[in-house]
This record gives C-alpha cells, sequence and structure tokens, in this order.
C-alpha cells in the first residue's frame, strides 16, 4: 500500500481534486491559506510599487508560512509532517497554485 509521500504524480486536476481539497478542510486551516496567498500576492504588489523590489524575495516565505502553521494547529497529517516544504509527493509548484486556486474559489463563492 502506497504512503501520501509515495503517490504517483498524477494530472494537476487529480492532484487537486483528490489530494489538495481533501489536506485542506478545517475553515481556520482554509483562512490561513487564504491569508498567505493575499500576503504574498500583496508582498509582490508593494515590491513593484512601493517598497524595494528584493523584497518580492520573501514571497516563498510570507505565501507559505501561514498555511505551514494552518496545517500544524487545524489540519495535522503525521504521515506528510508539519514541514510541508519537504514534500516530495508532488511538484512544489502545484501546491503555490493550488493555494491560488482555493483562494479564488473561496472568495468567489465556490467553495
Amino acid at each position: 500500500m502506497k504512503t501520501k509521500l509515495q503517490q504517483p504524480h498524477t494530472s494537476f486536476s487529480e492532484f487537486f481534486k483528490d489530494h489538495y481539497l481533501a489536506d485542506h478542510q478545517h475553515p481556520a486551516n482554509v483562512a490561513l491559506h487564504i491569508v498567505g496567498t493575499l500576503a504574498g500576492l500583496g508582498l509582490i504588489g508593494l515590491s513593484l510599487i512601493l517598497i524595494p523590489l528584493w523584497w518580492a524575495l520573501l514571497f516563498p516565505i510570507v505565501h507559505a508560512a501561514p498555511g505551514l502553521i494552518g496545517h500544524r494547529l487545524f489540519d495535522r497529517d503525521d504521515e506528510v509532517g508539519d514541514v510541508r516544504l519537504f514534500r516530495t509527493d508532488f511538484p512544489l509548484h502545484w501546491f503555490i497554485v493550488a493555494n491560488h486556486i482555493l483562494t479564488a474559489k473561496v472568495l468567489t463563492g465556490r467553495r
């Protein structure tokens, strides 16, 4: 039997529906993911117009930190672990894209 960290790579839509959404059930965790996504986008916007551009390098931290806290406090998964940045079951950029899709779905009332 395969564990989550040994899942074969599937299509992004299968990953999003079958894995990502299943790992993001608690409303507080989802809210923290939205906060991180919007804060990351805000940081990019601010770095383009108001603050030094190099601040955009902080995007991964600003974007991921609230979600990691959400998983630690609300949607724990001992198999995956608390430091989800080291996951190898799916490409890392899929999680970033999925965070943006989740944010859009919640903000438009489709979830």
